[in-house]
Order: structure tokens, then C-alpha cells, then sequence
């Protein structure tokens, strides 16, 4: 809650240009979750199920989040056009 609401009155000062690689960084952010959290884990060889799965569940959180707050980011830049 704190942080959308941090996230929304930060935004309000940042140009076009500025929005557009925030959203940009935020959403490489994103994908680098998602491939060392969920794809990473499967070439180890000695990895049980509940590292992996814990791995899983919080890249996957991570790689979600971002993800909607980079849409978010997008959303606002939309707006302001």
C-alpha cells in the first residue's frame, strides 16, 4: 500500500521520457526474476523440491509485482499524453 502510494507521487514529477525507462527498467527487473528464480533452478543438479519450489513461488511474486507495476508506470505515462 505504502509503496503504490510512494510509487504514484514519485511519478507524478518524472517527464514522458523519464516514465518510459522507468517502466522499462522495472520490467527488465521483472524478467530477471522469472529467469533466475523459475528457469536458473531447473539446470541445478542438486536441488530439492522445497528450495525449488520456495525459489518458484518467490521469483514468481517478485516477477508478478513488477510486472504489474511496471504496467502501472505505463498506465500513468498513457495518461499524461
Amino acid at each position: 500500500m505504502f509503496t503504490k502510494y510512494f510509487l504514484i507521487i514519485s511519478m507524478k514529477k518524472l517527464s514522458f521520457i523519464q516514465l518510459n525507462r522507468a517502466s522499462e527498467i522495472i520490467g527488465n527487473i521483472s524478467v530477471a526474476w522469472f529467469s533466475g528464480g523459475i528457469i536458473v533452478p531447473l539446470f541445478i543438479p542438486n536441488i530439492n523440491w522445497i528450495e525449488y519450489t520456495t525459489y518458484f513461488v518467490v521469483s514468481l511474486v517478485m516477477s508478478i509485482a513488477l510486472f504489474v507495476i511496471s504496467l502501472n508506470i505505463i498506465e500513468k505515462r498513457v495518461k499524461k499524453i
